[in-house]
């Protein structure tokens, strides 16, 4: 990579302002408390769909004391969304950069992997912990 993707590393630093902002919200805060009492994982790694397993973590941690449940979601929940984890994304901008016309096609395998995977990897940890 000879140049920053400035458009990319803005989208994350976003993801970060914005979960920062949430944490800071009196009503996010109840919801995020309650809802980890009652599955800190499974909540971990859904939340990592929307804002990203880094932000995420940096968001929920503040919210639960199940650590060990909450390291396994947020660390899962890097599989599913293209959003999910950096590098993902990352892979996605590569992919579309060197085939122009593939992003569909990528994002429709990633997706169906990616997915199979996450539900795979919840359900093996649901298991064991």
């Amino acid at each position: 990579m000879k140049t920053v993707d400035w458009g990319l590393l803005a989208t994350f630093a976003a993801f970060f302002t914005f979960s920062g902002n949430l944490a800071r919200m009196e009503s996010v805060r109840v919801l995020f408390a309650r809802l980890l009492s009652h599955g800190t994982m499974l909540i971990s790694a859904l939340t990592c769909q929307i804002i990203s397993n880094v932000p995420a973590a940096i968001l929920l941690s503040r919210f639960t004391q199940d650590a060990r449940a909450f390291l396994v979601g947020v660390n899962v929940g890097g599989a599913g969304t293209l959003v999910a984890s950096l590098a993902s994304l990352i892979t996605f901008r590569e992919y579309t950069r060197r085939v122009p016309n593939g992003g569909k096609s990528f994002l429709l395998l990633f997706s169906g992997i990616s997915f199979a995977f996450l539900a795979i990897l919840l359900t093996v940890m649901s298991v064991l912990m």
